[in-house]
């Protein structure tokens, strides 16, 4: 899921911008399970032909591959909530609950996408406001986070 914008009443606008998943993570463990099953089997084979030392890598094999999909599931559960109200704009990232908060004062807020100096980077989209400035949507793509800054832009204007 990409941005969806909600109405909670006629004075505040919410955002919520989340990266794309590719799969829940009871996939992501169904599939490690079966990863680890065939892992395991075929170790056991080299075990039983007398390789003693295939069991620990596959032990070490079989956990590092644990570890980076536990990380990667993680860092994709990221949540990023813009609410525009009156006079404040309001962001709050975390995973679950809000573990950083921002306020920032709509009267001043500036909506940027900062391009990079080449093409090989992607932009960035800034909020600014009294010299202060916060990057939401690193995980977008660029047509993403284009369609995100036109969608901040219109509500702003509000």
């Amino acid at each position: 899921m990409l941005f969806n914008l909600t109405n909670e009443n006629n004075l505040e606008k919410t955002i919520m911008v989340m990266p794309n998943r590719a799969m829940p993570w009871q996939q992501i463990m169904l599939i490690y399970f079966l990863i680890s099953t065939v892992t395991i089997i075929i170790a056991l084979g080299f075990f039983s032909q007398g390789f003693t030392l295939i069991l620990p890598f596959a032990g070490l094999e079989l956990t590092a591959l644990g570890v980076v999909l536990y990380i990667s599931a993680w860092r994709s559960n990221i949540k990023e909530v813009v609410c525009v109200a009156d006079d404040k704009i309001r962001i709050e990232i975390g995973h679950n609950t809000a573990e950083k908060v921002f306020e920032i004062d709509r009267t001043w807020a500036q909506v940027v996408l900062e391009r990079s100096w080449n093409n090989w980077y992607p932009s960035r989209l800034l909020l600014r406001s009294h010299g202060r400035q916060l990057e939401i949507g690193k995980f977008l793509n660029e047509q993403e986070r284009q369609r995100l800054a036109i969608e901040l832009k219109k509500i702003l204007k509000k």
